[in-house]
């Protein structure tokens, strides 16, 4: 009996705690159950096991919210906010700062845009995981092109090295195409403008499917190899051209190929072994070409390491960008050691290539969204690298006479992302990172309205009379009728491709007017026809708020979702 009260005293002292592991068990269910009652939506977070054994895990006080946030949105500061520029130069706005006037050259090309004496103004845009979807820059580029004129969908990359890549109103299929990326890449290699190139053999083929009939071109291009292969381009099924890959080796090259009336799909096919980079549609009017250059998974290094900075001048210098947005930040922002000791060198390495190409072109900076993170029991609070990358960023385009466009404190600051996942419709995925097609609606018509104020700015500083700007509003262009399709006679085109540098031919203005379409679920407008510049003045952000109240209410969120749930894990980039 001795020995057995002895066992029974061992068991107990040296055995598992049953009673209070089963008890702090049991509140943990219940606190799990209440969880999904309220909100079955969200999922399981490390957080709730501390809810159950009383460890509470506290957020930092949060900053004071940007007034605008959650209002009707507004780009006028609160008086005093927006100190004055250097240099007399009035401000811009409290978002984007330009006091050494780095974008004149752009608001000076958009204005002889808008004079008829300049056909097309490109826009490069340089991002991450947004950027790969085009979901910003798809709002970005429908905005400008209602106001300056369409020139064509722009670049498009040949193969999708990721499900959700895309390109508004561009359908692409591919098959048979080994895509390599600069992705994660710490050492220079070939890449196309969209730092992308992809190998193909026979047999390998993509075809774009347009949403409208109204791209009068494409250019093919490509990298030149000794035992290069051809490429046969098709317009609806007829073979249109021939492209010859064949030349030195490594050699950046494009080759331009007219497409017969009403167009609506390209095909390409390899015959041999071929390296493509991308294709470039042109309408063949006068108007605005804004390219989304989206890898995902991307940071800053792609611009300061992986391209290959001859390769890469001869293709910047092709598009002849009027504007290089380099929009960076989120992917970084995993790597606070990194953000802290490194970032800065890496920033200030991209804007130097991207000079060294282009020395009069003008650079803005664009810094991530807000990017949350889950603390506690149901709470998202803002990381706290974002504001630091964000310091260093408007810090390198200071020192470098860039423009930088804030769009953390434009679409709302400190705890902006608590506000649209919870909101109703819901902005941002349940990454917190991604924005809906309705968040992104939002940062376009803030980014195209701080730049139209900013234009406004270089108006009235050149004594340039006001045009009345044209409301921001998005529309689609589709083809009035479907006509026969046209075919063009072999041979019809004899010229050789065209090496990447080579002066380009100039493209015939058009005044025609796109019809009312469907984006998205969303119905909208007919483009407006050019017409002779108003008289009348109107404000800048007259139109801003029925833009953000129709994002805020168009479509089912959960059917728009792009979560994006793949998002390549970021690679730490060494140390310097």
């Amino acid at each position: 009996m001795a020995s057995s009260n002895a066992a029974k005293t061992v068991a107990g002292a040296s055995g598992f705690p049953w009673k209070p592991a089963l008890a702090s068990l049991t509140v943990f269910a219940a606190l799990f159950a209440w969880h999904r009652f309220r909100n079955p939506e969200t999922g399981l977070y490390p957080s709730i096991f501390a809810d159950a054994f009383k460890v509470h895990l506290r957020a930092a006080a949060k900053p004071a919210h940007n007034a605008r946030k959650g209002t009707a949105l507004t780009i006028a500061a609160k008086p005093g906010s927006v100190p004055a520029a250097a240099g007399g130069r009035p401000p811009i706005s409290a978002f984007l700062i330009d006091d050494s006037g780095a974008l004149d050259p752009f608001f000076a090309s958009l204005h002889e845009l808008e004079a008829g004496k300049q056909a097309v103004v490109t826009v490069l845009h340089y991002g991450d995981s947004p950027t790969t979807a085009d979901l910003i820059t798809g709002d970005v580029r429908a905005l400008l092109q209602a106001r300056f004129g369409d020139a064509g969908h722009g670049f498009n990359l040949i193969a999708k090295p990721w499900a959700w890549y895309g390109h508004r109103d561009v359908a692409i299929s591919d098959h048979g195409w080994k895509s390599i990326t600069g992705v994660g890449s710490m050492r220079q290699a070939a890449y196309g403008l969209g730092g992308a190139r992809f190998e193909g053999e026979s047999g390998a083929k993509t075809t774009y499917k347009l949403a409208d009939a109204a791209q009068t071109d494409v250019e093919l291009q490509f990298f030149t190899e000794p035992e290069g292969g051809t490429v046969t381009i098709t317009a609806d099924g007829i073979q249109v051209e021939t492209v010859n890959t064949k030349g030195d080796a490594g050699e950046p090259s494009a080759k331009l190929v007219h497409l017969p009336a009403n167009t609506k799909e390209i095909g390409l096919a390899a015959n041999g072994p071929v390296t493509l980079l991308g294709v470039d549609f042109k309408r063949g009017s006068h108007g605005v070409v804004y390219d989304s250059l989206g890898l995902n998974g991307a940071s800053t290094t792609v611009l300061s390491r992986a391209f290959d900075p001859s390769l890469w001048t001869a293709e910047l210098q092709h598009a002849a960008p009027a504007l290089v947005v380099i929009n960076y930040g989120t992917n970084e922002s995993s790597f606070g050691a990194f953000v802290d000791k490194q970032y800065e060198g890496e920033l200030r390495t991209a804007v130097a290539r991207v000079r060294k190409a282009l020395p009069t072109t003008p650079i803005l900076i664009m810094s991530p969204m807000d990017r949350g993170e889950r603390a506690g029991l149901n709470e998202i609070r803002t990381m706290d690298t974002i504001p630091r990358v964000i310091a260093i960023q408007q810090k390198v385009a200071a020192d470098l006479h860039c423009a930088f466009f804030d769009t953390f404190d434009a679409m709302g600051g400190d705890g902006t992302m608590s506000d649209w996942y919870n909101g109703k419709p819901r902005l941002v995925a349940a990454d917190l990172i991604h924005p809906t097609p309705q968040g992104a609606l939002i940062v376009a018509q803030e980014m195209v309205d701080n730049l139209n104020l900013g234009y406004l700015r270089w108006e009235k500083m050149q004594g340039i009379a006001a045009q009345a700007p044209v409301a921001a509003q998005a529309c689609r262009p589709v083809a009035k009728t479907d006509l026969a399709k046209t075919e063009v006679a072999k041979g019809a085109d004899l010229t050789p491709p065209r090496t990447i540098g080579a002066p380009a031919e100039p493209l015939p203005a058009t005044n025609s007017a796109p019809q009312a379409g469907s984006w998205h679920g969303r119905t909208l407008p007919p483009c407006p026809p050019k017409a002779a510049p108003a008289k009348a003045q109107t404000k800048p952000n007259e139109a801003k708020s029925n833009a953000t109240a129709k994002a805020a209410t168009s479509g089912d969120t959960k059917k728009n979702d792009r979560s994006n749930a793949g998002e390549a894990t970021p690679v730490p980039p060494p140390h310097l």
